[in-house]
């Protein structure tokens, strides 16, 4: 670090440990066994110590307090080997990456398997996008961190599951936040739920207006969800619901002399461009489960249907898309063994349209295509505990045809019509050692696979319709080591160390005739490997301190492009180092503050950057938050607070557009922010 970033770091600490006496006065102490955390996202449920995989788990108190709700850093803060780049464009969402896994993306994610209260926000090509998930409304979330795909299958190179906040223990309660902060930010939001005898319901609606810190980058989203539960004899059903509609600008991204001039500034081809992306997303889906003795029957389903136009430098497209997907599964429990087998089908159809941008304004249309996806999938897992020994194996077959069909034929435009298959079976196994009650060792070899999106086969660079032929799906094997531990009932450790070998990795580029426009090609081989190491505390009710450190060193192997090998060369996109800090000292009533810090070292931009001359540069960021919890005004409770972000004014870039053309590879982040608010809860029991 340099002498700034060890000025951050001190900064913190000093924060850390001279917290106010009236924070440490307000709660005796309290024990909370952090080992008996019990994780749905490994398919049967079990303690976060046994598991032979490694999995983070982040509360809800962590995510909300004082949060303003821009974006899934706030969810995903100080989890290791998790890197969350928040753009602050809504037109194009963060970038979310595992292990680099999923660093290619330069609009949603890749790469990382995603679930919103059990039901896919993954499609079935591997693309996600989370316009429809509200940051203040989730109430926990699970990571796996590697390779998952024998469990979830395309895309699951890191897996993260969300869940929405339970129902209030209340028959009837609603709360609502609203807050206003620079740039023009404003977010209004409101709640209502309570559960009455064996039933829960929650509804929510939000609307976010931000002007962005950038010229050309303001956005206008309203988002609402809900879910409903119901329970009766060995019967359990849950209903839930999201939609969006969003609206927002894209300012594109700078070269090192643009930033020099003004970190505000647009590129000024998207503002000619009208650069953006306007949609609409609904999405719902039932899940029921059915106790039968020592077995469970689950069904899940689910129907997504989204439109959006996409003004993009060079075109303008209009996609719409409609989703649907069911997933059964059967498990079972006798004595020590555990095991679950299932099957799942999947469908997607894209309408695809891509005009001539002109000035923001359709022009003559240059593609017309209808993309189908549709998938099926059969797995098996089973868990088997045996005395101070713990294997989890797991094996699933994916088989997925993508078909395309032009609709756009003439004696000049050939017929580009077609269709691929892509299949894969894919392994893992894992085991668990417990070296004593509060140690446990683990060992485990997973695989993903991950097929190109229909908008990588679609987007070709020699202008043609159809699919890609010559794109292959990207195919990863890892092994990993860990160590997790429990030193007091309220101190968590984490270590882990892995190596993954990565098959016709997936790599985005531009070209000159088209800038702002991402085509894929394969590296033939790359290798990532790295070290995790976190720590978790919770010393009495309320508070919570997290430390995570993430060192992840991604190189291609066999790489060559126009006869120029960049073998040895760093993956661009993936940050070296990451080091995470955060406190939030919580009591249920009176003063409460929270803390984070993150570092992260220079990030490498370019594949062909041999000597490392291209990278973004390193910073370090302190964010800093606090209010007063329980004020009662009658029945109603009140909660003022305040943040700021980026404490200490630091410039730097949130994220990169990797191989950009034209060395426009930098995203730069807002400077210091600050904003305000207040939450009013009215029926709510004391948290």
């Amino acid at each position: 670090m340099t002498l700034r970033h060890a000025r951050a770091a001190g900064l913190f600490a000093a924060l850390l440990f001279s917290t106010p006496a009236a924070l440490l006065a307000q709660d005796t102490v309290r024990i909370v066994p952090l080992d008996t955390v019990s994780v749905q996202v490994l398919g049967t449920p079990g303690p976060v110590l046994r598991a032979p995989f490694p999995v983070s788990v982040v509360q809800e108190a962590e995510i909300r307090r004082a949060r303003p709700g821009l974006a899934l850093t706030e969810a995903l803060s100080a989890v290791p080997g998790v890197q969350v780049d928040n753009r602050f464009n809504y037109a194009l969402g963060e970038r979310i990456s595992v292990r680099g896994q999923g660093a290619r993306a330069q609009f949603g994610m890749r790469g990382v398997r995603v679930l919103v209260d059990g039901i896919p926000a993954t499609l079935p090509d591997g693309q996600t996008t989370l316009n429809h998930v509200d940051p203040s409304a989730l109430g926990r979330v699970e990571v796996i961190r590697g390779p998952a795909s024998a469990l979830y299958g395309n895309a699951s190179g890191g897996v993260i599951r969300l869940s929405t906040a339970p129902p209030p223990l209340a028959p009837l309660a609603s709360e609502h936040r609203v807050l206003a902060g620079s740039h023009g930010l404003l977010r209004m939001e409101t709640s209502v739920g309570g559960r009455t005898g064996a039933s829960a319901y929650r509804a929510y609606v939000s609307r976010l207006s931000y002007d962005g810190y950038r010229e050309h980058a303001s956005a206008d989203n309203l988002n609402a969800g809900g879910m409903l539960h119901l329970a009766r004899g060995p019967d359990e059903v849950r209903l839930s619901f999201t939609a969006v509609r969003y609206d927002a600008l894209n300012p594109g991204s700078l070269t090192d002399s643009l930033l020099r001039v003004d970190r505000g500034a647009a590129f000024a081809r998207n503002v000619e461009q009208r650069t953006g992306e306007e949609g609409r997303q609904g999405q719902a889906g039932v899940w029921w489960r059915h106790q039968a003795g020592a077995g469970a029957l689950e069904v899940a389903a689910y129907a997504l249907g989204r439109s959006i136009d996409n003004p993009i430098p060079n075109a303008v497209i209009d996609l719409d898309r409609r989703v649907g997907g069911v997933r059964a599964s059967w498990s079972a429990e006798a004595g020590p063994l555990r095991w679950l087998a299932g099957g799942e089908m999947e469908g997607q159809r894209d309408d695809r349209l891509n005009f001539a941008n002109q000035a923001g304004e359709r022009g003559a249309r240059t593609l017309d295509q209808r993309e189908r996806v549709a998938s099926a999938s059969a797995f098996a897992q089973g868990t088997a505990a045996l005395s101070r020994v713990e294997v989890l194996g797991a094996l699933r077959y994916d088989r997925f045809r993508f078909a395309v069909r032009d609709r756009l034929v003439s004696a000049e435009n050939a017929d580009d019509s077609g269709a691929r298959t892509m299949q894969r079976l894919s392994p893992a196994l894992g085991v668990s050692f417990a070296a004593t009650e509060r140690l446990a060792l683990y060992a485990n070899v997973a695989t993903a696979f991950e097929t190109p999106t229909t908008t990588e086969l679609a987007n070709r660079p020699t202008g043609a319709g159809g699919f890609n032929p010559e794109l292959q799906p990207q195919r990863t094997v890892s092994g990993e080591v860990g160590a997790k531990a429990r030193v007091a009932p309220w101190a968590w450790l984490e270590g882990a160390a892995y190596l993954a070998r990565v098959h016709d990795a997936l790599i985005p580029f531009e070209v000159a005739g088209a800038p702002g426009r991402v085509f894929y090609r394969n590296a033939g081989r790359a290798r990532h490997r790295g070290v995790e190491a976190s720590a978790v505390l919770t010393p009495r009710a309320g508070w919570t301190a997290r430390a995570a450190y993430s060192w992840t060193d991604a190189r291609f192997g066999r790489y060559v492009v126009n006869g120029q090998d960049r073998e040895g060369n760093p993956v661009p996109g993936v940050a070296p180092h990451r080091l995470d800090l955060s406190l939030l000292a919580s009591p249920a009533r009176g003063p409460f503050a929270g803390i984070d810090l993150r570092h992260v070292s220079s990030t490498p931009v370019a594949d062909d950057d041999a000597e490392g001359r291209l990278r973004s540069p390193a910073y370090t960021l302190v964010d800093l938050r606090g209010g007063w919890e329980g004020a009662r005004i009658g029945g109603l409770a009140l909660s003022p607070f305040a943040g700021v972000m980026n404490l200490l004014d630091r410039a730097y870039n949130t994220s990169v557009t990797v191989n950009a053309f034209g060395r426009r590879y930098y995203e730069p982040g807002p400077g210091r922010t600050v904003y305000a608010g207040v939450r009013l809860s009215l029926g709510m029991p004391d948290r």
